[in-house]
This record gives C-alpha cells, structure tokens and sequence, in this order.
C-alpha cells in the first residue's frame, strides 16, 4: 500500500512540476491564436482586435485573430473545440454561443464542456437601428411599417439562432407584427448592407452600429439595456418604449479547449484582467458602447453555465425556430 502511495504522490509532483515547467516558458514557443467564430468587422471581432494587441505586448508574443465564420459561430467554435490545449488556441465566445449550447442537441461541442472560460471582457446592449436611407425615425414608425405590410420588411442579424434572432423575433411577438430575418455570417457584413441601404434594419450589437451611426449612416432606434448607454444618451431603450421584458445585454469572453493546464489559464485570466483595468482600455471599449468587465477563469466558468440556463428557459418560452 505504502509502494503505490509514494507512486501516486511522486506522479502527481511530476505532474505539477511539469504543468508548473509548462506554464514558465509559455507562450514563448510559437504566436498565440484566438479564433472568432464570425467575419470581422463585427463586435466580437473589433474586441477582440483591441485585447489582442494589448496582450502581445504583456506575454511578449504575436497574437493572431483568425476569422472562422460560418453557422451562426458553430463552426468557428468546433475548430476551436477541437484543438490541442496547450495555451496556442483561444476563441471568443458570446450569448449566441451560449444559446447554441442551450437548444443545439446535435452540436459536437458544448461551452463548459469541451470549450472553458478563460476570461470575460465585457457586454453591451443590442440594437435596433434602421438605415439612414429609410424614412423611420422612430421604433413605432418601424413597427407601423412592419405591421402594414407583413413580412416585407426585412432585418439583418449577424447569423440564425443568435441572441440578436432571438431579440428580433422576441420584438416582432411582443409588438405584434411581423418582418423578414435575414441572416449573415457575421455583424460586418450586415452593417455594410444596412449602411448600404440593401437591408433597411437590423438587430446587431451595440458596439459597430454606435461607430456608424457617429458616421450618419444609420439609426439607432433602441437598445435592450435596462438603461440608457453613456455613448449614445438620446437612444431610448426598450423598456422604455413599452417592452419592459426585454432586457438583455449581449457579453463577450475569452475561451480555451478544456483540459487547458490551470497555470497557463489562470496566467491568460489574470493577463485579460490586468488589461481591462486599464483606463485607456476601458475608455476604448465604451468609446465603441462596450463595457469592459473582467472575471477569472473560476468565476467565468459560473457565468457560462448561468447564460446557457438563461437561454434554454428563454427558449422554451419563446418557441423561436432557430435551425
């Protein structure tokens, strides 16, 4: 019994100590990788752009942001899910992310499972903006216009089944009418057509529509945060326009393929922390209506788990197609 204790205990201190070896040279052998499972452009991506760069000068190595779009994100994350866990390969995740894990049975991956959190890095609301080419200078001007002719008017989202789907449709049931989803493979592509004028409105993220909207190309009509934004004072939400249900911030976080040794993703957390602490970084974030906000790997991982069970009731409740 004694032989196999002092084999167990001799195991285990070379499993630290190499884990501990590991977590010291790392990231030293190759640039790290952080996948975003949609096209840039998008909220994510512009985020993700920002903590990137700040982390490449704290670990001392290039950080590269490879774009995987595809799938509302599916296929961005199963790359992702299916590398090595060795601190190389990160990915950003989202509610969207989330509500696939919470009603996608057939997905071959699952956040908390085979994806865990590294870190968040901050949410914001979504919103309802319409191209400046369009005559509604109001939600109930769009709403009207919805309500006159069903499903002739359509709207952009960055992809089927994500959170900004879902707020759509939430909308369109509550108001009582009816319009036209029009998925894209990310929010990049859907604020060039909605600035184009080729999609009259959209439901997307805070963050690029406020950038456009400073440029005249759209409007933003309403957001889901409980209250105004800072960025963009004069845009009344929707639960002061009527729909106090609708209360809903869209997050962003950092996450790594499971079995990532704990040093290297406690030193990643703790590296994303340091980042968002940074006043000029948080002035970025909200300057774009992002509100930075770090947690650790342990209390991101609890997060996760909460915005999966929050979808998965919303859905039940909602009924919303999103295959």
């Amino acid at each position: 019994m004694k032989k196999y204790l002092a084999i167990w205990c001799i195991s285990l201190i070379c499993l630290i100590s190499s884990n501990y070896s590991w977590a010291q040279e790392w990231p030293k052998e190759r640039p790290i990788k952080i996948i975003v499972p949609q096209a840039a452009g998008g909220t994510n991506d512009i985020v993700t752009r920002l903590i990137a760069l700040e982390l490449s000068k704290s670990l001392g190595q290039s950080i590269i942001v490879e774009n995987r779009p595809g799938a509302s994100g599916a296929i961005g994350m199963q790359v992702a899910a299916s590398s090595t866990p060795d601190g190389y390969t990160f990915a950003v995740a989202s509610d969207s992310i989330a509500i696939m894990s919470a009603t996608k049975e057939s997905l071959p991956w699952r956040l908390g499972r085979d994806l865990i959190g590294v870190s968040l890095l901050g949410d914001q609301p979504i919103g309802i903006a319409v191209s400046s080419q369009t005559p509604y200078q109001t939600l109930q001007d769009l709403i009207n216009a919805a309500k006159n002719k069903p499903d002739s008017l359509s709207y952009g989202t960055s992809g089927q089944g994500t959170n900004q789907h879902y707020i759509g449709e939430w909308l369109a049931k509550s108001g009582n009418f009816k319009w036209l989803h029009v998925p894209y493979k990310g929010g990049g592509q859907a604020i060039i057509d909605l600035t184009g004028g080729t999609t009259p409105a959209a439901v997307l993220g805070f963050a690029p529509l406020l950038s456009q909207q400073k440029k005249g190309g759209i409007r933003i009509l309403a957001i889901t945060s409980a209250q105004r934004n800072v960025s963009a004072p004069t845009v009344p939400t929707l639960s002061e326009l009527g729909f106090k249900d609708i209360v809903i911030n869209q997050w962003v976080g950092i996450v790594s393929p499971k079995n990532l040794p704990p040093p290297i993703l406690n030193k990643m957390s703790k590296e994303i922390g340091l980042i968002l602490e940074k006043p000029e970084i948080k002035a970025k974030l909200l300057d774009i209506g992002l509100t930075a906000k770090s947690m650790s790997a342990s209390e991101f991982e609890i997060f996760l788990k909460a915005s999966i069970q929050r979808w998965s009731e919303l859905n039940k409740a909602l009924q919303i197609p999103i295959d």
